[in-house]
């Protein structure tokens, strides 16, 4: 279930959006009318996956609060701002990926961004999946290439040898060629 964070100054406002997001996806919203509480929550609260504010709000005009969030949180971020303090947002945040509506908005065009707010987090969430994958490839290459390394210089193995080696060993092994590196290491990293 989503986790919608809306911040917003004006108590109608918090009213008319709270409903409007409550409404979408079973939605678990939290609400409210300051940086300084919205801040305080996201301390004491499991991270929010979405990020509404209804500028100004009450302690500011949600400029500082829109950067910290965008700044500290994986969280989607958007802004509903007036025409008048629309541009110095813009200038402040377009950068960090904040999504910017002019005020007044329609339902329509607020439900469309929201859409594509969760599209933009899904496909966010896929890329950090194969991020994750990569690193854990790179890490598993370096690893057995430090075994290699340490075959070669305590066997006097070629860099050919070695890697034939290892295959062999996890082949008959019928384990991954990660676990043979691992145990590479710890037999003659021990032994220094």
């Amino acid at each position: 279930m989503p986790r919608f964070l809306l911040v917003s100054g004006s108590e109608k406002g918090g009213q008319t959006f709270g409903a409007l997001l409550r409404g979408r996806a079973h939605s678990a919203v939290c609400v409210c009318v300051s940086a300084a509480q919205a801040l305080e929550l996201l301390q004491a609260e499991a991270p929010f996956d979405f990020c509404v504010l209804n500028a100004p709000l009450a302690d500011e005009t949600g400029l500082v609060l829109a950067k910290s969030l965008a700044e500290q949180t994986q969280a989607q971020i958007l802004a509903l701002v007036a025409q008048e303090q629309f541009d110095a947002f813009k200038e402040h945040l377009t950068s960090l990926g904040v999504l910017l509506l002019q005020k007044p908005v329609s339902r329509q065009v607020l439900l469309s961004s929201l859409d594509l707010m969760q599209a933009v987090q899904t496909r966010l969430a896929l890329v950090q999946t194969q991020n994750r994958n990569l690193e854990r490839q790179i890490n598993e290459m370096k690893l057995i290439n430090r075994a290699k390394c340490v075959l070669i210089s305590n066997l006097g193995m070629s860099e050919a040898q070695a890697h034939k080696h290892m295959e062999r060993q996890a082949m008959n092994q019928r384990v991954t060629k990660h676990e043979v590196a691992v145990n590479v290491l710890k037999l003659y990293e021990d032994r220094h």
